[in-house]
């Protein structure tokens, strides 16, 4: 019989994996996706059901599809949640129609940063401090963060999205502005204030079954997400192979086995930030999220063998089958980094094939955006162009790096999107 999957949001490059490894699959999608992505009626109409929401958050709507899958004998294997904005929704899913995870713990402390951080820190895992803030509370919000953090702070909503949202605030009068402004809605907004953490930051991406990693690959950030001050300049990560970092290795692993136990992670794929000083051990915990990891990280692994997230998806259809990339852990280093435009507009214009072939050792070309499309204001998240290459060492693999923005980020051309 096949594995059936509920699959929470739109993604038809998830879909067509699933369908490949002989899943049977249903979609739940919600009216933000329907508007901004080009969701494809023909695929829908090739799925046993299709169920457009309004909001992941409607616990009302959620449980009418619940009662409807029911009803029909249609009990899911696993639902699946593939964004941040999905996660509670899959939990609850998953709590109605007998699926073990996610479970709606996980889903709060994998989108509360607080209650994430107050339960990787009560397992023993060293974490970046913080303080929380209140829209309704300005004043004791800013005396909290003064007295315990101090400034600069690292502001950041509690459920965001990436960098998305996040913010340094240098004194007491910035503060007091962000927190009355976003307060100006008479919504109460739920942030906190970090202390900021040195040193390098890195990711580690990692598949589970049953408690256990399928893969871990540890990856640095070319430059900490937050001292990254355009879209196409030092955005990127680069693999560590394995042998060269076994010390980091096995701190991590132990970090994250304690991590998972602490935020109920049995299944799934997860993407882990922390911090680092060079010369020291100490792994200083940043965050978790309970989804695959954006810009080119997934594709590295493309590299080594499949796409991370099609090593996941043909996890979840088949958990039994072997470990991916066992013959294939990276002998040197392989990464990516995210070139684009300086300004934002319509892209006009872009490096071309031809001129990216000029470089021999770029393994691969993935184009988020390209001519004709609108490139938005260019933050670390703006994804426009991938460029997947390799280098015998980290340093050679830096002044690669260095030497493809040159070279080709002057290619990028944008007129005002209102032209």
């Amino acid at each position: 019989m096949s594995t059936r999957v509920l699959v929470c949001r739109w993604d038809p490059y998830i879909l067509e994996a699933l369908r490949a490894e002989g899943a049977e699959v249903a979609l739940l999608f919600d009216t933000f996706e329907a508007a901004h992505f080009h969701v494809d009626e023909e695929v829908l109409k090739t799925l046993p059901y299709v169920f457009r929401i309004n909001s992941f958050d409607d616990m009302d709507e959620l449980g009418q599809v619940a009662t409807q899958l029911k009803n029909d004998g249609w009990l899911p294997d696993r639902v699946v949640s593939l964004s941040e904005f999905s996660q509670y929704g899959a939990g609850y899913l998953a709590q109605l129609l007998g699926c073990a995870q996610p479970t709606l713990e996980m889903a709060l402390n994998t989108r509360d940063k607080r209650a994430m951080k107050q339960a990787v820190r009560a397992a023993g895992v060293t974490c970046t401090d913080f303080v929380s803030l209140r829209t309704s509370e300005v004043a004791a919000s800013v005396r909290r963060t003064a007295e315990e953090i101090g400034f600069p702070a690292v502001v950041k909503p509690c459920a965001g999205l990436g960098t998305l949202g996040t913010s340094w605030v240098h004194s007491e009068e910035e503060l007091t502005k962000l927190l009355t402004d976003l307060g100006a809605d008479n919504t109460e907004h739920f942030l906190m204030a970090e202390r900021p953490v040195s040193g390098d930051e890195f990711h580690v991406d990692a598949i589970w079954v049953d408690g256990r990693s399928k893969v871990l690959g540890i990856m640095r950030y070319l430059r900490p997400r937050l001292a990254i001050e355009t879209a196409g300049e030092s955005n990127g990560s680069v693999l560590l192979p394995r042998e060269e970092w076994a010390e980091l290795y096995a701190d991590v692993e132990e970090a994250h086995r304690r991590v998972n136990d602490a935020l109920g992670i049995r299944e799934g794929i997860t993407h882990l930030e922390f911090f680092k000083q060079p010369g020291e051990r100490e792994v200083v915990f940043s965050e978790i999220a309970s989804r695959f990891a954006g810009g080119g990280i997934t594709a590295t692994y493309r590299a080594l063998g499949d796409d991370l997230r099609i090593a996941w998806i043909k996890s979840v259809v088949d958990p039994g089958r072997p470990a991916p990339y066992a013959d294939g852990e990276p002998s040197r280093y392989v990464g990516w980094i995210n070139l684009a435009p300086s300004e934002a507009g319509r892209i006009t214009a872009e490096p071309t094939q031809a001129e990216i072939d000029a470089f021999d050792y770029v393994l691969e070309t993935v184009r988020p955006h390209g001519v004709g499309d609108d490139f938005s204001d260019p933050h670390p998240s703006a994804w426009c162009l991938h460029l997947i290459y390799g280098a015998d060492s980290l340093e050679q693999f830096e002044e690669r790096g260095r030497e493809l923005e040159k070279a080709l980020n002057s290619s990028f051309r944008t007129e005002p999107t209102d032209a």
